[in-house]
């Protein structure tokens, strides 16, 4: 263990830092610098780092190395040039790059490192080979053999079978799939089919013993018994005896040349029969060629006169049409009219009637309310009359008490001239004693009231009396204000009213007019459910239109193709037939003929195919299609040529 610069609590941060997310490292707080913990299966137990660092230094003295290479022994001295081998490679690598310093001495890891990348060079450059490791004895003691447990191991491993397969004189093996691969060709009919083998997992051996059974049958002895069966099927592998793979691989060889053949013949009656059939084939298109000039001319002169009579039926067709929908048009227009003036009076009279209505109703409103305020005016008015009337006595009694006042006043000033003074008292049955006065005034019967002056009652009486005018004035005035708080809060319930009303109507008719949109809205919802399965079924078909124009137009297609790569083949042919003429023909003149029979023929063709083109027209609104296309340029030219096709 080597650490440059390190320390030992270097060495506990890094193990913290290496293995921060691990649940079996423990770090506690109140651990030091050096100290930490690991979770075993029994419990935790606490390391400490003190000295653990220059403890495990297992660096190898420079002298001790150069003392173990001057060794006699020669595995000392191999061991003593291998260290120094190891040091000088990393003195050149760390003069290359950075200084090594400390790192740069041979150690235990260092050397172990090593010999693992020789020892892995060593296996990644030669075939490995498994070996089972026996354990002679189960006590762990040396020179001491267990037999029993030692054949159980080897038959466990495999070795005793292997031992007994390889006695048996199976020189060949393969895998049972390799063998389904290589040899179910030779059986006619046999598919092999994997079977669970009861462990979870898939075996061939069924398979492969029933084809190999057929293919490899048990030989007999010259005494008629059975001989050794020439194979044995194991779990993944087959074994053959001597010379049972060399008769299966023979077997497989004559078999695919016996395939082989079959294709061959195969191959060469189909190129037999295709150069037939191409020149049968150019021969029929050499003979409908002239046929077809014929019969195509014909077929224009009936199909030009075929569209006359049509334009001349559609045209007729179109006008009486025409003539239909001007009539229905006059139609539709006068009775548009007509039910317009039916509408528009039947609006009159209904508009004249709701005013009526209306009228009528807010006369039979307004006449209780008339009615009543009526009565309160002239509720009012009668008692202002007696206020009126009250006021008016009122003013009648203060005048008369201010006229006694003075009178008073003037008999008071005519007795102070006296110098006794007399006082009257009237002394009723009811009234109350009378207070004493002082000594020096003189009781005496009242004199008779002069006129003019009022007595005591009279006095109280008009006290009370203006008191009551009084507190009935405070009354009118309240009741007043009564009336016009009333009065305001009826004008205020009225017009509530008023509003409540007009809203009530507007609620009435924006109701009627809400279920009146509804009602039109659910006929529309119901006509548009209905055009909208129209339209569904309308695309419905036109998707299976879309698809049988797919696929007529991929067999036009393919057609077209067809008949080109045809026409191809028969100029070729006629090409090849002009050039033998050519070539073994003595007579010039029958040459001539031939060419300028071919050269009318292709000509024909040529303007056959342009007149197609020209007399098209009432394709002309209908969709393009293959056909149609194919009746310009050299594609129509060769389907005119061969009849409209086979």
């Amino acid at each position: 263990c080597i650490r440059p610069k390190g320390s030992d609590s270097a060495f506990v941060n890094k193990v913290y830092s290496v293995n921060g997310d691990s649940d079996v490292l423990v770090k506690d707080n109140f651990f030091r610098d050096y100290q930490f913990g690991i979770k075993h299966y029994a419990g935790q137990v606490d390391y400490d780092a003190t000295n653990f660092v220059s403890k495990n230094t297992d660096a190898l003295p420079v002298d001790l190395a150069e003392c173990s290479k001057k060794c006699t022994n020669d595995l000392v001295k191999a061991l003593g040039e291998s260290k120094v081998a190891g040091k000088s490679a990393k003195a050149n690598a760390s003069a290359r790059g950075r200084k090594s310093g400390g790192l740069a001495a041979n150690t235990v890891w260092s050397k172990f490192r090593n010999q693992l990348g020789d020892l892995m060079k060593n296996i990644g450059e030669t075939r490995t080979r498994y070996i089972r490791c026996i354990k002679p004895n189960t006590q762990k003691k040396p020179k001491v053999m267990e037999h029993l447990s030692t054949v159980d191991q080897l038959r466990c491993a495999g070795v005793v079978a292997a031992v007994t397969i390889s006695r048996s004189a199976f020189p060949n093996r393969l895998e049972h799939e390799e063998v389904l691969n290589r040899f179910s060709a030779l059986l006619r009919g046999f598919k092999p089919e994997a079977i669970d083998n009861g462990e979870g997992g898939l075996t061939y051996q069924p398979e492969v013993s029933r084809l190999l059974i057929d293919l490899l049958p048990t030989p007999t002895n010259d005494d008629g018994s059975l001989g050794k069966a020439p194979f044995v099927a194991g779990k993944t592998r087959t074994y053959f005896r001597a010379g049972s793979l060399e008769h299966l691989e023979n077997e497989r060889v004559k078999a695919f040349g016996m395939y082989a053949t079959i294709i061959q013949a195969q191959i060469r009656g189909y190129q037999s029969r295709s150069v037939y059939s191409k020149r049968r084939l150019s021969s029929i298109k050499l003979q409908a060629k002239f046929r077809s000039h014929a019969a195509r001319c014909r077929y224009n002169k009936i199909r030009m006169a075929c569209i006359t009579v049509q334009c001349w039926v559609r045209r007729i067709e179109a006008q009486a049409r025409m003539k239909t929908m001007k009539e229905n048009h006059c139609a539709t227009m006068i009775q548009t009219h007509w039910r317009m003036s039916v509408a528009t009076a039947a609006l009159k009279r209904s508009r004249e009637a709701s005013i009526k209505i209306q009228a009528q109703i807010r006369g039979a409103i307004q006449r209780p309310i008339y009615r009543m305020e009526l009565a309160e005016a002239i509720e009012e008015a009668k008692l202002e009359n007696q206020l009126k009337s009250l006021q008016r006595k009122l003013e009648e009694a203060e005048a008369k008490r201010i006229d006694a006042e003075k009178k008073a006043a003037q008999a008071a000033a005519e007795g102070a001239k006296e110098k006794e003074v007399i006082v009257y008292r009237d002394r009723p049955q009811e009234a109350a004693p009378a207070a004493p006065e002082p000594a020096k005034a003189v009781e005496a019967e009242a004199p008779p009231p002069q006129p003019g002056q009022l007595t005591e009652q009279q006095q109280i009486l008009m006290d009370e009396s203006g008191k009551m005018l009084e507190y009935l004035r405070k009354e009118v005035f309240k009741l007043r204000g009564q009336n016009a708080q009333l009065r305001a809060d009826f004008d205020l319930l009225k017009e509530n009213n008023q509003r409540l009303m007009d809203a009530n109507a507007s609620a009435g008719a924006s109701f009627a007019a809400l279920n009146q949109h509804a009602k039109q809205l659910n006929k529309t919802n119901t006509k548009l459910m209905t055009e909208l399965d129209k339209y569904k079924k309308a695309a419905h078909k036109l998707n299976l239109a879309q698809v049988e124009a797919k696929e007529e137009l991929q067999m036009k297609n393919a057609s077209y193709v067809a008949e080109v790569q045809s026409r191809l083949q028969y100029q070729k042919a006629m090409n090849g037939i002009i050039n033998m003429v050519q070539e073994r023909c003595r007579d010039v003149r029958l040459v001539e003929d031939i060419l300028a029979l071919y050269d009318d023929c292709e000509a024909a063709a040529g303007v056959d195919g342009e007149m197609a083109g020209h007399h098209a027209s009432p394709a002309r609104h209908a969709p393009s299609t293959p056909d149609s296309a194919t009746n310009k340029g050299t594609a129509g030219r060769f389907k005119s040529f061969f009849g409209g096709g086979y």
